[in-house]
């Protein structure tokens, strides 16, 4: 009889749910959130890079293929970027230049971008 895979089943269908939609639980370190984009640095061309964040709306970074780009939000309106792990951080103005493209300086993304 399949009674036995109920339980397991309902333990194992809201985690691959959230996998799906790109959420995971913060593990050593790992975000909670890793979506798939589009990022470019320079007006260098598109690449592929991730965005991550394990605190979206406060803390994030995208993730390219050879670097990342740290960023952080205090609430206030200020914006800090970091270029890789030893830089200083910046302030950043965060604009808009299309649809679905945000860019932070130099910085650009563009897909799904979280806001919140």
């Amino acid at each position: 009889m399949h009674a036995p895979l109920v339980p397991a089943l309902i333990r194992v269908v809201p985690t691959l749910v959230l996998m799906s939609l790109g959420l995971t639980c913060s593990v050593n370190g790992q975000p909670q959130l890793s979506l798939p984009m589009e990022c470019r640095q320079q007006k260098q061309a598109w690449q592929p890079c991730r965005y991550e964040s394990e605190q979206p709306g406060a803390r994030w970074r995208l993730a390219f293929q050879n670097h990342t780009v740290h960023f952080r939000h205090d609430g206030t309106g200020l914006m800090h970027m970091q270029m890789g792990d030893q830089a200083a951080w910046t302030t950043v103005q965060a604009r808009w230049i299309a649809e679905g493209t945000l860019c932070w300086n130099d910085v650009c993304a563009r897909g799904d971008i979280p806001l919140d």
